[in-house]
């Protein structure tokens, strides 16, 4: 996978707390971290910007 903000090279990785065990994608030059919520969120953004109207951005 490629890293969206400095297209490096992304690994998958194991990030855990107290309660959550989760797998993300990290990048291994710059440290950028993309995981479901943060991919999620990302795509809702870019859509809401498209469906705007260029005037009102």
């Amino acid at each position: 996978m490629e890293c969206p903000k400095c297209k490096g090279l992304m690994m998958l990785e194991r990030f855990s707390d107290f309660f959550l065990i989760f797998y993300a994608w990290k990048c291994i030059n710059c440290g950028a971290i993309i995981d479901r919520t943060i991919a999620a969120n990302r795509k809702k953004s870019l859509t809401l910007r498209e469906v705007q109207p260029a005037a009102t951005r």
